[in-house]
């Protein structure tokens, strides 16, 4: 119950600091490259957890993004179709990163339409096509 207070309350915070583009200071970036209905993005840090959605909790567009401050890795980022109401809720799509970037880069976390439904791939470049 701790643990997901404090993902509520970082999602608030969390929503602010968000911004939307490729210009974004942030040490993780998820980038909706999908057409699917994304209401929520969640990070689940070892150390620290956030989750950041519109303020109307509209869903995303393509193109859209979501900075996050990095805590320790891994870390698991989880998409969900409603707002985030507890890990016990079923996320569309969820991908777990082991490790830190290299120094001086950041992860782009993006999720991609595929025919089994919404798949999430990272790398340190911001995605082609979206």
């Amino acid at each position: 119950m701790k643990k997901v207070i404090g993902v509520c309350l970082s999602a608030l915070c969390l929503a602010a600091l968000s911004g939307c583009g490729g210009d974004i200071e942030a040490d993780l970036v998820f980038v909706n490259g999908s057409d699917a209905v994304i209401v929520e993005v969640v990070v689940d840090f070892q150390d620290q957890g956030g989750g950041s959605r519109n303020a109307d909790s509209s869903p995303l567009r393509r193109g859209d993004s979501f900075g996050f401050e990095a805590g320790e890795y891994p870390v698991t980022v989880y998409v969900y179709d409603v707002p985030f109401k507890g890990f016990s809720q079923k996320e569309l799509a969820c991908f777990t990163i082991q490790e830190a970037p290299p120094d001086g880069e950041r992860w782009y976390v993006t999720a991609r339409d595929r025919a089994g439904g919404l798949a999430l791939s990272a790398d340190t470049q911001w995605p082609d096509g979206v």
